[in-house]
């Protein structure tokens, strides 16, 4: 970045600070409050050498011109940073979850199945996803900004503001497979290559896995349970985690229509539908179900509730868990789905 920019940036940085300061966001995520996070300068990164510049990438909210390749990159969605680190992009900071939630989350927020990875690189703590603040967003000094567009880590509403302080990249997770989210960061970060090799990595893995897994008889339920005891989320065929299911060869359930209307979260979501207490057995029609997220609240919701053991597929023992990691995909967590259906139906 030239001297220039850099001191443009400050000043705009400077002007935004200014505006926002009593600018009140919306809580949005499962996280607690906010905490302080000192700027830093990011890490050496590989650069994908065919990586060409200005270079303008197709986005989920309309078309990004770059001009210059980022070296500077703050994510607003907690999500979306694993993607950037498998990749190996240049993120200074981004947005946490709640702090040490077991099979989720470490002392920062930042999720357990890349947490390494993102202390290898340096990356800060911005915010906690209850309390987004964009004040931090701009200390940063950030030549790109990495938002979900829906979903608890999305700060979709604060967009305009987070476009005067740099470029937006916007990315909809909820309806697309880990692999095409990746595709696109890395098309906007000038990674391909390394987004090409993760994938490639992935498919070999996935491709030993299925020669591995007996795929059980008859249709499978794929489902969230919620922690507060008001349901669960059957997941859809949109969700990464059946798209990976139907890749290993397992006959996924059609959710019926009938309690599709259930929409009280997660309404412009892709990949779940929402299934009250009373609907969750009419919306896990399978003989089988997967758990996917299963902490140890969750399972033992499906043991003792009667909304959930009464359910053919509990009462026949053929349900499966997998690890909380799995709760949001990346190339990280992906392997560790495949890897516990591996355990959970190896031959």
């Amino acid at each position: 970045m030239s001297s220039q920019r850099i001191t443009a940036r400050r000043t705009a940085a400077g002007v935004v600070l200014a505006g926002l300061a009593a600018l009140s966001l919306a809580a949005c995520g499962s996280a607690a409050s906010s905490t302080e996070a000192g700027a830093s300068g990011g890490s050496s990164q590989s650069v994908s050498a065919e990586a060409s510049w200005p270079r303008t990438v197709s986005t989920d909210d309309g078309e990004l011109t770059l001009k210059e390749q980022p070296q500077r990159i703050v994510s607003t969605s907690t999500t979306l940073t694993g993607a950037l680190l498998a990749i190996d992009a240049p993120v200074v900071a981004s947005a946490a979850t709640s702090p040490n939630i077991d099979g989720l989350s470490d002392a920062n927020g930042f999720f357990s199945q890349w947490s390494s990875q993102a202390k290898a690189a340096g990356v800060e703590k911005l915010y906690e996803n209850a309390s987004p603040n964009l004040e931090k967003v701009a200390e940063y000094e950030p030549d790109l900004i990495v938002v979900a567009k829906n979903s608890g880590d999305s700060v979709m509403n604060s967009v305009d503001q987070l476009r005067k302080i740099s470029d937006v990249l916007v990315v909809d997770y909820s309806g697309s497979s880990w692999e095409d989210v990746t595709t696109m960061v890395a098309k906007a970060t000038g990674h391909e290559k390394e987004a090409e090799g993760k994938i490639a990595d992935f498919n070999a893995h996935l491709q030993e896995a299925k020669s591995k897994i007996a795929v059980p008889e008859g249709d499978t339920s794929a489902l969230i349970v919620f922690g507060d005891g008001s349901g669960a989320a059957a997941l859809t065929e949109e969700a990464s985690q059946v798209q990976i299911m139907n890749e290993l060869g397992f006959q996924m359930a059609t959710i019926p229509d009938s309690v599709k209307g259930d929409t009280s979260m997660g309404a412009d979501r892709k990949d779940i539908v929402n299934l009250s207490m009373e609907n969750v057995q009419k919306g896990l029609t399978g003989q089988n179900w997967i758990v996917v997220s299963a902490d140890d609240k969750a399972k033992a919701q499906i043991k003792d509730d009667k909304a959930f053991n009464t359910a053919p597929a509990v009462k026949a023992g053929k349900v499966a868990y997998t690890p909380g990691e799995t709760f949001r995909l990346d190339y990280y967590s992906a392997i560790m789905l495949v890897d516990s259906l591996v355990e959970s139906f190896g031959k």
